[in-house]
């Protein structure tokens, strides 16, 4: 059994957070799943998530990865890959989706000057 202390959560909490915040900007600027459009948001979150995480479990069939380090909860969802790597890889498609709204939102606003 794994014997688990309160900073094996911390990289944990600390995405829970960003992707918390990352879901605030969104709905304040109604950019992803609060838009207009939010099904095909989700989508494109979810294929995206899901496309990343194939790539990681072939980087680790291909021996790429090893364990992680005393930052993570020690829960793997596949051999080598670990719960915060699923979050991670959320957040970072998350963010890009907002940062791609955004920037779609500011470009034709510049244009029109």
């Amino acid at each position: 059994m794994i014997a688990l202390h309160w900073t094996s959560f911390v990289y944990l909490a600390l995405l829970l957070g960003a992707l918390a915040s990352m879901a605030l900007v969104d709905r304040r600027a109604r950019l992803v799943l609060w838009s207009r459009f939010p099904r095909r948001g989700a989508a494109v979150l979810v294929v995206g998530t899901v496309a990343f995480l194939a790539w990681d479990l072939v980087a680790i069939a291909a021996g790429f990865y090893s364990r992680g380090g005393a930052a993570m909860t020690g829960v793997e969802l596949a051999p080598h890959l670990p719960l915060e790597e699923l979050f991670f890889i959320l957040f970072l498609c998350y963010l890009t989706l907002v940062l791609h709204g955004l920037v779609r939102r500011a470009l034709p606003a510049r244009e029109g000057r």
